[in-house]
């Protein structure tokens, strides 16, 4: 990786501490118990994208773009 990628990745990743930080002091939860939710909501999400076939539709209209025959309107 690259060194302005990996910090980019560091400042993204103090941003999501320092909020769940705050979500566990304001729930008065554990750093890790809402850290844990909170990954488990990560994971659910992306569950719920790969089953919604976004990447299969993004992928389509892609080359269908690059092939000339993406659609105008939706």
């Amino acid at each position: 990786m690259y060194e302005e990628e990996i910090a980019s990745i560091n400042s993204e990743m103090r941003f999501i501490t320092l909020e769940l930080m705050k979500l566990a002091q304001e729930k008065k939860k554990s750093f890790r118990e809402v850290a844990r939710e909170f990954i488990s909501n990560v994971y659910t999400l992306d569950r719920m994208v790969k089953e919604s076939g976004v990447k299969r539709t993004i992928r389509s209209r892609t080359i269908a773009r690059k092939n000339g025959r993406a659609r105008t309107s939706r």
